[in-house]
């Protein structure tokens, strides 16, 4: 296990710092277009990303661009900033993906980076009906409630958020925690500088769940890659025929499924 942690579950100064490989996560990403664009196609179906924390749609053009050329019908979730859980954004959120299941008379897959998946799986929880799988990156989807959050993290979450610590959504905390009735992957890295893997994952696995260990900082899961690689390969599946993302062979040194820690 990456110890990037200290014992608090919290990132140290280190694995923090260890963020700045995004940079190269970026030149990578740039250097192997041509290679990723020659993954197989996807089928038009819509797929709505929601960004991470203190984002936009901004943060999500890369992996929705490489989407787009895959041939899914990729989309942001428009709803501005993503400065924290806020229920009014949320119904926002939620219409939005209504609205283009509607359009397309298909359902919706949806990603969520980090924060934004919890807006996914909770909207997965709620709509079950309209999503065809969900998938997060590096999602605190089993991170305390706001209680155990103290300084400046929290003082700039309040900044940005008058009134969050009573907000409703705050409430919802089942909607996001449970493992999804809809297929689902659970990405993860063991290198993560900003959220503690194993908050990342589910812990109650079925047969239309997994938690999939990929390679690289938190700040860079959008534009990874072996995260692109495995997002295209988990949406290009048949919506009937969805199977756990095949981690043998040359793929063992990249990819591994994890279980539930003791």
């Amino acid at each position: 296990m990456a110890q990037n942690k200290n014992k608090a579950g919290q990132p140290t100064p280190l694995g923090t710092a260890r963020e700045l490989r995004v940079i190269f996560e970026m030149l990578a990403m740039v250097s192997f277009r041509s290679t990723l664009d020659k993954i197989k196609c996807g089928d038009g179906h819509p797929v709505v990303v929601a960004p991470s924390f203190m984002t936009g749609d901004g943060g999500t053009a890369a992996l929705r661009g490489f989407l787009r050329r895959r041939g899914f019908a990729a989309y942001g979730w428009e709803q501005g900033l993503n400065s924290g859980m806020s229920e009014q954004k949320y119904l926002a959120y939620e219409r939005h993906v209504k609205e283009l299941a509607a359009r397309h008379c298909r359902k919706v897959s949806v990603i969520g980076w980090s924060l934004g998946g919890i807006y996914a799986r909770t909207l997965a929880y709620k709509n079950p009906d309209i999503v065809r799988q969900v998938i997060t990156l590096g999602s605190p989807i089993h991170i305390p409630g706001m209680d155990g959050v103290t300084g400046p993290v929290l003082k700039l979450y309040e900044m940005m958020n008058p009134g969050a610590l009573t907000d409703p959504m705050l409430e919802w905390q089942n909607c996001w925690q449970a493992t999804p009735t809809v297929p689902s992957t659970a990405m993860y890295s063991e290198g993560d500088g900003i959220v503690d893997w194993q908050f990342c994952i589910d812990k109650e696995l079925n047969n239309n769940t997994e938690n999939l260990r990929v390679p690289g900082s938190h700040v860079g899961l959008t534009h990874n890659v072996a995260v692109m690689y495995a997002v295209a390969e988990r949406l290009a599946q048949r919506e009937d025929r969805w199977q756990p993302f095949d981690v043998s062979g040359l793929r063992s040194r990249v990819y591994a499924h994890s279980a539930v820690p003791a």
